[in-house]
């Protein structure tokens, strides 16, 4: 028996209840999401626009979970060239990548909204307004690349599926745009945009006269940049293990479990939802009323 099987078989009841727990909570979770973004008057924002699609990202992720839940149910040593088997392989793998990284661009988005929408509340108000445009740039950006990658690997038929090395990480340009553009550069804008934010906020009126909880603000930050690194960060360090270290079990049995801890994500988005809308609902508002009483001090002198 390969080591690939030995593997498996110590861990594919792990990913059955695994994959299951997450598509039930994420289903339900998404669908309450959605449907209070969408039927809630209060909850429209720039911001909102953000979450919605990250919604609707994560709930087409929780959709073809059952495809990825059948495909453990199937033995290592089930023909892996069969037409349903290939199919499965591709529908699950293309989108889980394409909610992936349109997760990890979506909550960038949602921090950069943050900051300009506390820091410069009224002189951003026009540009956070384009937040359905750069939606739509995000998933363009995120179909393009999930495309260019399944084109670059299609070739190379593997047979492992779900069970061993996916085939993506031997090729070099895809593995590398995944570290950089799609994981070290949005965490970077993440982190400096909420230590920037933090900052603001520790140096803000309305934060100093009380007006706003400051300790609210920071545990939805920390909890914020916790949620990212929990879900992304061991699913791109086991990538780039992938490239440095000698292919083994080991490291593919890694990849499952980050991949899975990855999908937890669908889950755990629905919670921050509620932190980031109230929050910085309540943060902005009184920002701008400051805002615009100072805008009329000034026209008054």
């Amino acid at each position: 028996m390969s080591n690939n099987s030995i593997c498996q078989e110590t861990s594919r009841l792990l990913y059955l209840c695994g994959y299951s727990i997450i598509a039930v909570l994420g289903l339900v979770l998404n669908i309450v999401a959605l449907y209070l973004f969408f039927h809630l008057p209060k909850l429209r924002s720039p911001t909102t626009v953000y979450m919605k699609n990250l919604a609707f990202a994560d709930l087409l992720l929780v959709c073809t979970l059952p495809l990825r839940i059948y495909g453990y149910t199937l033995p290592p040593t089930a023909t892996p060239s069969s037409t349903m088997r290939t199919l499965i392989c591709d529908v699950a793998g293309s989108l889980l990548l394409l909610n992936m990284y349109g997760s990890i661009f979506l909550l960038t988005c949602i921090s950069l909204d943050r900051y300009l929408a506390v820091c410069f509340p009224i002189r951003s108000r026009h540009l956070r307004q384009k937040a359905p445009w750069v939606c739509v740039g995000v998933w363009t950006l995120n179909l393009g690349s999930c495309i260019a990658s399944y084109t670059s690997t299609k070739e190379s038929n593997s047979s492992s599926c779900f069970y061993g090395q996916p085939p993506f990480v031997t090729k070099k340009g895809p593995t590398i745009g995944a570290l950089t553009v799609g994981f070290l550069v949005p965490v970077l804008i993440i982190t400096a945009s909420s230590v920037v934010l933090l900052r603001a906020v520790g140096h803000s009126h309305v934060v100093q006269e009380g007006m706003v909880n400051k300790l609210k603000i920071l545990h939805m930050l920390t909890a914020n940049i916790c949620i990212f690194l929990l879900c992304f960060l061991p699913y791109h360090t086991v990538l780039l293990l992938y490239q440095v270290l000698t292919h083994s079990c080991t490291i593919d049995e890694a990849y499952k479990i980050t991949l899975l801890t990855a999908c937890c994500n669908t889950v755990l988005d629905p919670f921050a939802y509620y932190f980031a809308s109230e929050t910085m609902k309540n943060m902005v508002r009184v920002e701008i009323k400051v805002g615009k009483m100072r805008l009329i001090e000034l026209s008054d002198l």
